[in-house]
């Protein structure tokens, strides 16, 4: 159905839906900017009914405005909130979104200027510059976040007292707005003024995030101003083939010091050089080998060395105290001759008596102190 041919509330319900959608979806699809598009064409032709119906003019009051048009103010708001998730591919086209949202809020608070919808504190807290004193910088912004709070509290409580007849739960703003929107007629026993004052606090809400979106705004168009300008792609393809040229140049010699050439005017060469290979790989393979360090560095582990060093028989095996506690030939003969009435035990008792008996021997052959006699004073 065409926007011609529905109400202007229906016509603007229908843009909060699509807005309300587009949240939870991802911004830079294609499907995604089809439907902010469609919102922002039913957004701008409510914009144009209520620019023909006169809805609003700088001569009135807030007072003296029907309750039932106070929500159409948020239109100008919901038209820059929306623009700014349009997408954008070239800084160009990123400039004249940003204008054009800019437009939108900066025409929603000018007209709740004119309406005098927000106090000189809040606008003293939020239209204000910043100061220069980061610390009181920072209890503005501090201060800033408590008063949002505190509206968007008075909000919930003020819809709160209306919910159990009509409002219902609201998840973002465009939920919020339209259910404004779907409940501005007061029901039986309603007071006016409850939703006048809710109206009132509203649009006090979205003004605080108009100022902030403002701001934001203002931040983006100065990045992309100061970015440097996109080099055309022909330009930059000469200026990478002429980079390769000098790279592929600078590998033919060795680069002479001191600025001087290497070769005379009928091409002898003045000084020893080097033609390097035409191979990428090989230049890097020699360039390698020329810087690394002048001493030898280890080609295997410690562990490595002596795994090494055992294999060919370079390692004394033994000692120490797994050899002090192994027994000794004679101790290992004294234990298996004590193997009583066994032929094992008695061939050992034997061999230890003959040991025995040749020791005795040898010592009465060789009393002590008949070594080496010849060096003795």
């Amino acid at each position: 159905m065409s926007s011609e041919e529905i109400g202007l509330g229906a016509l603007f319900r229908r843009a909060l839906e699509a807005a309300s959608k587009v949240l939870d979806l991802p911004t830079l699809e294609e499907k995604t900017q089809t439907i902010i598009l469609s919102a922002l064409t039913d957004l701008r032709a409510v914009a144009s009914r209520i620019n023909t119906l006169g809805l609003f003019s700088p001569n009135e009051r807030l007072d003296e405005l029907s309750t039932r048009n106070i929500v159409y103010i948020l239109v100008p708001y919901v038209i820059g909130d929306v623009q700014l998730r349009v997408r954008a591919v070239e800084p160009d086209e990123r400039l004249e979104s940003l204008r054009s949202a800019t437009i939108a809020l900066s025409s929603f608070v000018r007209l709740l200027d004119d309406y005098e919808v927000i106090s000189p504190d809040d606008k003293k807290l939020h239209a204000s510059a910043p100061p220069n004193d980061p610390a009181k910088r920072r209890q503005m912004k501090i201060d800033q976040y408590k008063a949002e709070k505190a509206i968007k509290s008075r909000v919930e409580a003020l819809r709160n007292r209306r919910r159990q007849s009509s409002s219902v739960e609201a998840s973002n703003d465009y939920e919020l707005i339209a259910d404004l929107l779907s409940n501005q007629n007061l029901d039986e026993g309603e007071d006016e003024e409850e939703v006048r004052d809710l109206f009132r606090t509203v649009l006090r809400m979205f003004w605080t995030q108009a100022i902030g979106h403002l701001a934001n705004v203002e931040r983006e168009v100065e990045v992309l101003r100061s970015a440097p300008p996109k080099r055309d792609q022909n330009t930059t393809q000469q200026t990478d083939s002429a980079s390769r040229a000098r790279t592929d140049e600078s590998w033919r010699l060795d680069r002479p010091l001191g600025g001087e050439s290497l070769l005379d005017q009928s091409g002898r060469p003045l000084r020893p050089f080097t033609i390097l290979p035409s191979s990428a790989g090989e230049r890097a393979r020699l360039q390698a080998e020329v810087f690394r360090p002048d001493h030898r560095l280890p080609t295997m582990t410690i562990d490595e060395y002596l795994e090494e060093e055992k294999k060919r028989g370079n390692f004394i095996s033994g000692g120490g105290e797994a050899s002090f506690n192994v027994p000794t030939s004679k101790e290992l003969l004294q234990e298996a001759a004590e193997m009583d009435g066994t032929m094992d035990g008695e061939e050992n008792s034997e061999q230890k008596r003959r040991e025995e008996e040749e020791w005795a021997l040898y010592t009465e052959a060789h009393p002590k102190g008949m070594g080496n006699t010849l060096n003795r004073g």
